[in-house]
């Protein structure tokens, strides 16, 4: 009898280790006091006990995700919306994750699913800053014409851009306070670019009027001319056989940064000859090549300071955005997105940040990020093409033009006023454009 009682207390004892083998469950201090690769160790064999444990899933995507672990983080995610897919909590992060990661058609799929849920309006201005825009757009120009390249007056209350007329492009001003336009030059050459100096006494642009050859305007070269308020006249600055384009004053009003393909002597198209960044006096005098790359260099600005210049190059292959001393030297990367071209930067006054567009979400979008290319943010949300962002002088607004009605119009976005919030069935139809488009 006494042996038979004591099989059976044996066998029952195995049944019970068996039911609860593997290691014990740590209180949350002992837990706390793992390293992170031991606390995924725990979870994941505590998940081999309970594989239906959500609570331990995000748990363990948890600390994936503060190890920097995203594939990982990722695939515990998508177990998760395996074992409950109506989860609102999971759907938002794993969308904010795919994100993050660069995977935004996916991503846009999943916040869709996070608004469809009946508790996924609480993630509704979440994902609203990450869709739609978080500051207000205004748009200024709305001529059928196209409008494009605005940069603004010394006193913020102007702005100076260049307008398709009769067949050419052509220069205009426009007053800000009273709206009215006004044409600054009109020819039947293409006048573009424009840009005041510091001083407002001139107007550097852009201009082929010097090539009379019987071709297309976009074959013949451009030259850098200066428009010198004071004394009337204007100066053809670079006098080159090559093209000469998108001038950028020094903020002291006394240096030219601008973009040339005098360097590549192959006889090959105008158009896909390689360029380099250039800088000069203001009168045109000491022409220095500051680049000088087997690549196309481009959309060069001063900082703030004028002891640096911003600039997008394809040296790597897709375009970057690289930053370097006035001498040229020192050339460090600063933006260098992998999935798609980051260009034409500008800098804010205040040197803290860099405006520039970029297609690494599918269609050129305007971003912002500071000048060491940390806390980069995506500041316009449309299927349009938005391009060519640059500062106001007060740094409160930035201007960029865009096709979003059908033509190119110039827009601003005003970084002091968030947009009005934005209904979850707007958000829902946006989301639908992106990830269909």
């Amino acid at each position: 009898m006494a042996l038979w009682f004591r099989l059976m207390l044996v066998l029952v004892l195995g049944v019970v280790l068996l039911q609860c083998g593997g290691p014990r469950q740590l209180a949350p201090e002992e837990y706390q006091q793992l390293s992170p690769q031991d606390r995924i160790l725990y979870l994941n064999r505590q998940i081999e006990k309970r594989p239906n444990d959500v609570s331990l899933k995000k748990q363990l995507y948890r600390e994936y995700l503060n190890l920097g672990m995203n594939d990982q983080a990722l695939a515990v995610m998508e177990e998760l919306l395996q074992l409950d897919p109506y989860q609102a909590d999971v759907q938002f992060e794993y969308g904010r994750l795919l994100y993050e990661m660069g995977q935004y058609r996916d991503a846009y799929r999943a916040f869709l699913a996070t608004l469809q849920n009946a508790a996924g309006e609480v993630y509704r201005e979440n994902i609203a800053n990450l869709v739609a825009g978080k500051y207000l757009i205004q748009q200024v120009t709305s001529d059928t014409a196209d409008e494009a390249f605005a940069t603004f007056s010394p006193d913020g209350k102007k702005i100076v851009y260049q307008k398709f007329v009769k067949g050419s492009w052509d220069i205009y001003e426009m007053d800000l306070e009273t709206g009215r336009d006004t044409v600054l030059i009109a020819t039947p050459a293409d006048e573009t670019l424009p840009q005041y100096a510091p001083d407002g006494g001139a107007l550097v642009f852009v201009s082929n009027r010097d090539d009379r050859r019987p071709i297309s305007a976009k074959y013949k070269v451009r030259e850098i001319y200066l428009w010198d308020f004071s004394k009337g006249i204007m100066k053809n600055l670079t006098q080159s056989v090559a093209d000469d384009w998108l001038p950028r004053f020094h903020p002291k009003g006394n240096r030219l940064v601008f973009v040339s393909d005098r360097q590549d002597l192959r006889k090959v198209p105008l158009t896909e000859k390689q360029s380099d960044i250039f800088i000069m006096e203001r009168n045109g005098a000491f022409q220095l090549e500051l680049t000088k790359e087997t690549s196309n260099e481009g959309g060069p600005c001063f900082a703030a300071g004028g002891e640096k210049i911003y600039f997008h190059s394809n040296r790597r292959g897709t375009y970057d955005i690289f930053v370097m001393d006035i001498d040229g030297s020192h050339v460090m990367s600063i933006i260098d997105d992998p999935n798609g071209d980051d260009v034409n930067p500008h800098a804010s006054p205040d040197s803290v940040h860099l405006v520039f567009f970029s297609n690494r979400d599918g269609n050129y979008e305007i971003y912002r990020a500071r000048v060491d290319g940390s806390n980069q943010e995506r500041l316009t949300f449309h299927p349009a093409q938005d391009l060519n962002p640059v500062f106001s002088p007060d740094g409160k607004t930035v201007a960029f033009h865009s096709n979003r009605n059908g033509n190119y119009d110039i827009f601003f976005i005003n970084l002091e006023v968030e947009s009005t919030a934005i209904t979850t069935a707007d958000l829902i139809s946006r989301l639908n454009e992106l990830v269909n488009q």
